[in-house]
């Protein structure tokens, strides 16, 4: 049983392996043939972290370590690089480049939210939360604005902060209801939610 385990990754290490090398023969094999309908053959070297990503991902979920900051990190990893090899393989303007990448940034903001590490990152996590999915949903919520608009209407991202705000007053009542009175930590989510809500309110007013 402990040889096939050990054998597992070892034998992922060398798919991942030969992918990569697969990726960098076809890269010169485009460069090479001069072929027109790849324009800009080296966003392809994006994938190589990608499927270094990826391999490390596998492990964390065959290890079964639950969905932890580092198994979080590599999907981001993994998403990103492709995202931005799709954006120079097909040209992609700012117009649509930039809210995609928005996108994904919000995206894995609202991800952190789910991450449960039993150790390292735990307490942080824990304490913020509710910031992650409020601030991952009001960032998603702007590029999504972005992309089919071009533009940031003033009334929406007022919206947006007021969204991202919430995670603060979601995360001061957790902290009043375990500790039964109000702490610093409670004030300080209350009063940075009130910052960033009364630009979203004075946009949505105006």
């Amino acid at each position: 049983m402990k040889n096939k385990r050990k054998k597992q990754p070892q034998n992922q290490n060398r798919v991942t392996g030969l992918i990569i090398l697969a990726v960098i023969v076809f890269m010169v094999f485009i460069q090479r043939t001069n072929l027109e309908w790849v324009k800009n053959w080296w966003a392809f070297l994006f994938l190589i972290p990608a499927i270094a990503s990826m391999n490390t991902a596998l492990s964390e979920i065959q290890n079964k370590k639950g969905f932890s900051f580092s198994l979080a990190s590599n999907i981001v990893g993994v998403v990103f690089p492709i995202a931005i090899c799709l954006i120079f393989l097909f040209s992609l303007g700012w117009n649509s480049s930039i809210p995609i990448i928005i996108l994904l940034s919000g995206l894995s903001l609202f991800m952190l939210g789910f991450v449960k590490d039993s150790i390292g990152t735990r307490n942080i996590i824990n304490v913020l939360r509710p910031w992650f999915f409020s601030w991952g949903l009001a960032v998603m919520i702007i590029g999504i604005i972005i992309f089919f608009n071009n533009l940031i209407i003033l009334r929406w991202f007022g919206i947006s902060l007021l969204i991202a705000a919430s995670g603060g007053l979601v995360s001061a009542w957790i902290s009043f209801r375990e500790n039964s009175k109000i702490k610093f930590v409670t004030i300080a989510h209350l009063v940075t939610a009130f910052v960033i809500a009364l630009p979203g309110i004075l946009a949505i007013i105006r």
